[in-house]
């Protein structure tokens, strides 16, 4: 808590160090406070390049979600995009969240914004699969699936959970081909696992 008071009543230059740079940009692998510390101390000394800010903004969003600090996490995103509001990936990123508390129709809505935005957003496309398969909506978490593998063909963890969906909605032949094809590109080492 004091480093961040002095980080925020103290100016940009002297306020940053390449450690506060370096935890930020890495927040989405550590799950502790110092992401969230780094990218405060950026936020809080007012880094005058506006992409700076807005993806302190969304790092820091990451490190609360890794935390389980989901409210948190969104306002992060919501920050990010009222001063970038075209930045596909804090939306996605808020979406992201927002399926994590259960709130599906907004989560769908902010990954068909993130699409909108960059179609050839991947990320975008399964995140948005996910919601549709809690939702038991496994067509259309098929049909994006489809996209994401078509781009990505040796993704033998999405193809695998394709073959899941296939199988929920009672297509055997389907799922067995996706099935094979996993086990295929994992060179024979894991045995398919089918729902039964």
């Amino acid at each position: 808590m004091t480093a961040m008071l002095v980080a925020f009543y103290t100016s940009p230059a002297s306020a940053l160090s390449d450690e506060d740079w370096d935890t930020c940009a890495r927040s989405a692998e550590l799950s502790s406070d110092r992401p969230i510390r780094g990218c405060t101390a950026i936020i809080s000394a007012g880094e005058r390049l506006l992409a700076q800010l807005v993806a302190a903004y969304n790092n820091r969003g990451l490190a609360f979600r890794a935390n389980g600090d989901l409210d948190r996490a969104i306002e992060d995103y919501d920050q990010a995009i009222r001063l970038m509001p075209d930045h596909h990936v804090a939306i996605n990123n808020r979406g992201v969240a927002l399926m994590a508390k259960g709130e599906l129709d907004r989560a769908i809505t902010d990954f068909d914004h993130a699409i909108r935005l960059k179609s050839d957003y991947f990320a975008a496309f399964g995140s948005r699969a996910a919601a549709y398969s809690r939702k038991g909506l496994f067509d259309r978490a098929i049909a994006d699936l489809d996209v994401v593998i078509k781009a990505d063909p040796k993704n033998q963890i999405l193809i695998r959970e394709r073959a899941t969906m296939k199988a929920k909605m009672g297509d055997a032949v389907g799922a067995d081909v996706d099935f094979c094809r996993a086990e295929a590109l994992a060179g024979g080492t894991i045995a398919p696992t089918r729902p039964r």
